[in-house]
């Protein structure tokens, strides 16, 4: 594997932890700029949407570009935004430097995807990927964190120039490390419809689907674990760890099995497994055997460090899937895979409020299980598909 692509999972990484590093200091935030908690989880909510709604705009706009340009001009621009918010003085001038960065940060991570997918040879582009992946799976357990230290420190302000330093960095060694990468892609917004391609379609569906499933549970996941443990404050950090954890054998898991079984099949596998994991979360909740704390919560750290490694084991394994379909437009696909990402955990969210709402938190097990059981349905239709495709490719 060539060093330059553990320079792309390091700008992966920079975009991974500005998204949300400022998450750990919201209290603070808030109370300085004299708004609300609530309000103040607008700075997430608009980064996402802004990402969702803008990143197959922004990928056709720029296809045809230079990748090693879009890329050191991208996070130049993201590291001046963020030490921007770091100086703003009201909450309206802080959330229009987040909307910014949505519009930014889709010229980054899908563009470093590509770019590590063409600097390997097609067997091993898997493995590429789950690097690139790898930097977005570190953002969670090194640089977010390692934010909320700097913020604790220092004020919440800090966090925002820590996360621009980071860009910074990244565009430095970009710049002096990946050569010049001419686009092999083809420029227009008439690119788009590719979004509506069958191959291209039902793997957006398919991340939608996983994240819709996966994020009914993680939009209420301390609640949960306290319900559950009856833990609390660091005590919910102790036990996300197991996310973490998950996270990064998924990645390790995720690249070779991109290259070797690339088919939906073995999206269908992994969404089986997600039905039995996200069930499992109303189990713990419900409690119907009466089971001690010391095993619900060991069951529950098993629970989220399984259901963690699926999700991302299967993210590389989406991406490939996405590179074949449109080999033509392997930036714009994997810019439709960035919204799709977040456009599911926003539904996902949306959804487990409803359940609680409507229902209890206890139900969320069970809502996002049925969620995954769609997704596998789909998956199951999809393969046969393609197993149909390959026996006649046989015939004569």
């Amino acid at each position: 594997m060539t060093p330059r692509i553990y320079i792309l999972a390091f700008a992966a990484f920079a975009v991974g932890t500005e998204a949300h590093v400022f998450t750990g200091v919201l209290e603070p935030l808030a109370a300085d700029l004299g708004i609300e908690l609530g309000a103040a989880g607008w700075l997430a909510a608009s980064f996402a949407i802004t990402y969702a709604v803008a990143a197959p705009f922004m990928a056709s706009f720029v296809a045809a570009l230079d990748r090693k340009r879009i890329l050191v001009g991208a996070l130049f621009a993201l590291g001046l935004v963020n030490l921007a918010g770091a100086v703003m003085p009201t909450f309206t001038l802080l959330l229009a430097t987040r909307v910014l960065c949505g519009l930014i940060a889709p010229l980054v991570t899908p563009i470093a995807s590509a770019v590590a997918a063409g600097l390997v040879e097609s067997e091993r582009r898997g493995r590429a990927l789950s690097v690139v992946l790898a930097g977005i799976t570190l953002a969670f357990v090194l640089g977010i964190p390692l934010g909320s230290v700097v913020g604790s420190f220092f004020g919440w302000r800090a966090t925002f120039a820590f996360s621009g330093v980071l860009a910074l960095l990244a565009c430095v060694a970009i710049a002096l490390i990946l050569p010049s990468h001419p686009s092999q892609d083809r420029a227009g917004l008439a690119n788009l419809r590719i979004a509506l391609d069958w191959p291209v379609l039902s793997n957006l569906v398919f991340n939608t689907s996983a994240f819709f499933a996966t994020f009914s549970i993680v939009a209420y996941i301390g609640p949960i674990i306290t319900r559950v443990t009856g833990l609390e404050g660091a005590g919910i950090g102790a036990i996300q760890m197991a996310i973490g954890g998950g996270s990064i054998v998924g990645v390790y898991l995720g690249g070779p099995l991109a290259d070797r079984a690339p088919k939906a099949k073995t999206v269908a596998a992994g969404f089986a497994l997600n039905v039995v994991i996200l069930g499992l979360y109303s189990f713990w909740m419900f409690d119907p055997l009466g089971l001690s704390e010391a095993v619900k919560t060991a069951g529950l750290a098993i629970t989220l460090f399984v259901g963690s490694s699926i999700v991302f084991t299967l993210s590389p394994v989406i991406q490939n899937r996405l590179i074949f379909a449109a080999p033509q437009d392997r930036g714009l696909a994997l810019a439709l895979n960035g919204s799709t990402i977040f456009l599911g955990q926003g539904l996902g969210a949306a959804f487990a409020g409803l359940i609680v709402r409507k229902a209890s938190l206890e139900w969320l097990g069970i809502a996002g299980a049925a969620g995954a059981l769609l997704a596998l349905s789909l998956a199951l239709i999809v393969s046969q598909r393609e197993e149909r495709y390959a026996e006649e490719a046989l015939q004569p």
